[in-house]
C-alpha cells in the first residue's frame, strides 16, 4: 500500500503547485494537464505492476473460485477505467457514477487494492492447501499424465468434484475434515488409476482373446485358450497390486501376447488335423518328425526317429542343456548364445505342440467321426 501512498502524494503535490500558480488562464490549464498526465502515468504504472500477476494467476482459481472471480471482476473494472481515462484524460477527475462521490481515478485505485487483497488471500490459501492436500494433488497430476479423462470421463469428472470439495474445506478452515476426506479421495483415485492401466495394457489383449473365441479357438485348442485366460488374470492381479510397475506389466503383456499367438497357432494346427482323413495322419506326423530330425542333426548329428516324438524332443532339449554345461567349455559368442537360446525355446514350443497334437490325434482316432472316415 506504500506504492499507492506515493502515487497519492505525487498527485496532491501537483494539485498544490497548480493552486499556487498566480498566472490565470493558460498557466492554470497547463498545470491541470500536467497533474492529470502525472496521475495517469502513475495509474499506468500500477496497472503494469499487477497485469503480469493477474495473467499468471489462473492456477489460483482452484483454491477459491469465489475469491478468484472477485479478483478478476475488480481487475476488469480497473482495466476498463484505465483505458477510458487514457482515451479521455479529463474523465479521470469526473465522478465514477451518479451514486458515488468517487472519481474514476479513485475508483481505479480502489479496484487495484481489491485485486491485491484477493491475490494475497489466494496465495495464503495456496500455501495451506499445498501442504494439507499434497497427496491428492500428486495423484491428480498422475491421473492427468495417463490421460484418465479419455478412458473414464464420467468417473474422472466425479473425482474432480470431490477434489474441489477438498479445497473448499481448506478455504473454510476445516483442515481436519479435509485430511479425513482426502483418504477416501485417494482410495477412489487409486481405483481409477488401476482401471486406466488395465484399460491401456490389458484391454487390447482381452479384445484379441475375444477374436480368438469368435474364431472357435476355444473349441479347437481349449488348453491353449485357458493359458491365455490365466496370463490375462495374472496381468490384472499384478496391476491391482502394483499399477506403476511398468517393467513387470510390460513383461506380463508380452506373456499374454505369446500365449495368444500360441493359441492361434495350435488352433490352426488342430483344425488342419481335424480336416485330415485317417489315411493322412501318418504324413502329418512324419512332417513333425522331419522338423525334429533337422534340429537333432544340426545339434549332434543324431537320428532319433526310433523314439516317440515326445521322447525325441526331450532328448534334444537335454542335449542342449548338457552342451551349455560342459566343464571348461568356452563362453559362447553372443550370436551363438542367442542361437542356443532360440533353439532351446523352439524345442520347448515343439515339445508342447507335440503333446497337444498327440492328445488331439488320440481323441480324433477314438471319435465316431474318425471311424466313419476309414
Amino acid at each position: 500500500m506504500k506504492y499507492f501512498g506515493k502515487v497519492a502524494a505525487a498527485v496532491l503535490a501537483a494539485s498544490l503547485l497548480a493552486g499556487c500558480s498566480s498566472s490565470p488562464g493558460s498557466s492554470s490549464g497547463a498545470a491541470g494537464e500536467v497533474t492529470t498526465q502525472t496521475a495517469l502515468e502513475s495509474a499506468q504504472s500500477a496497472y503494469q505492476q499487477w497485469r503480469n500477476k493477474v495473467v499468471s494467476a489462473e492456477a489460483l482459481q482452484r483454491y477459491s473460485p469465489d475469491k478468484y472471480s472477485a479478483m478478476m471482476a475488480s481487475w476488469q473494472r480497473a482495466d476498463a477505467l484505465l483505458k477510458a481515462m487514457q482515451l479521455s484524460p479529463e474523465s479521470a477527475q469526473q465522478s465514477y457514477s451518479l451514486f458515488s462521490s468517487e472519481t474514476n481515478l479513485e475508483r481505479f485505485y480502489a479496484d487495484i487494492r481489491l485485486v491485491e487483497q484477493h491475490y494475497k488471500q489466494l496465495k495464503a490459501l495456496k500455501k495451506v492447501a499445498d501442504d494439507v492436500l499434497e497427496p491428492a494433488m500428486v495423484q491428480v497430476a498422475y491421473l492427468n499424465s495417463i490421460d484418465a479423462n479419455a478412458y473414464y470421463r464420467s468417473e474422472f469428472v466425479r473425482l474432480n468434484r470431490f477434489y474441489d470439495r477438498l479445497f473448499a474445506l481448506v478455504q473454510a478452515g476445516d483442515l481436519n475434515d479435509a485430511q479425513d476426506e482426502q483418504k477416501e479421495f485417494l482410495e477412489r483415485a487409486h481405483s481409477l488409476e488401476v482401471r486406466v492401466i488395465k484399460r491401456i495394457y490389458i484391454a487390447p489383449e482381452e479384445e484379441a482373446l475375444r477374436e480368438l473365441k469368435n474364431n472357435d479357438v476355444r473349441f479347437y485348442a481349449p488348453a491353449s485358450y485357458a493359458r491365455v485366460e490365466a496370463e490375462i488374470a495374472a496381468g490384472k492381479s499384478l496391476i491391482d497390486l502394483s499399477p506403476r510397475a511398468f517393467d513387470a506389466i510390460n513383461q506380463a503383456v508380452s506373456a499374454i501376447q505369446f500365449e495368444l499367438a500360441h493359441a492361434r497357432h495350435i488352433a490352426g494346427e488342430v483344425k488342419s488335423l481335424r480336416d485330415l482323413s485317417r489315411d493322412e495322419y501318418e504324413e502329418y506326423i512324419l512332417g513333425i518328425e522331419d522338423r525334429l530330425l533337422t534340429i537333432s542333426q544340426s545339434l549332434s548329428d543324431e537320428d532319433l526317429r526310433d523314439m516317440p516324438l515326445a521322447s525325441q524332443a526331450e532328448h534334444i532339449q537335454q542335449g542342449v542343456v548338457k552342451l551349455r554345461r560342459l566343464p571348461g567349455a568356452p563362453e559362447p559368442l553372443p550370436a551363438s548364445h542367442d542361437r542356443l537360446e532360440n533353439l532351446h525355446l523352439m524345442l520347448k514350443q515343439q515339445h508342447a505342440q507335440i503333446s497337444e497334437l498327440q492328445q488331439q490325434l488320440s481323441q480324433l482316432t477314438s471319435s465316431p467321426e474318425s471311424t466313419s472316415q476309414q
